[in-house]
């Protein structure tokens, strides 16, 4: 009875590990997706005025 119940035990845990990295990989992707959406329809993002190195000699 023993066997079985670390075997269930470890056949769920397992499930849920690979539960939590397809729900974490498909988050990253929609995130992406919508960043790539925003920049598709804005464009670049403005330089920053701040940045020194731009100013001309």
């Amino acid at each position: 009875m023993t066997t079985h119940a670390f075997a269930g035990l470890g056949l769920f845990l397992t499930g849920a590990a690979f539960s939590q990295v397809l729900a974490f990989g498909i988050a990253a992707w929609r995130e992406g997706r919508h960043r790539r959406r925003i920049m598709d329809t804005l464009g670049p993002p403005a330089p920053d005025p701040s940045d020194h190195n731009s100013l001309p000699l």
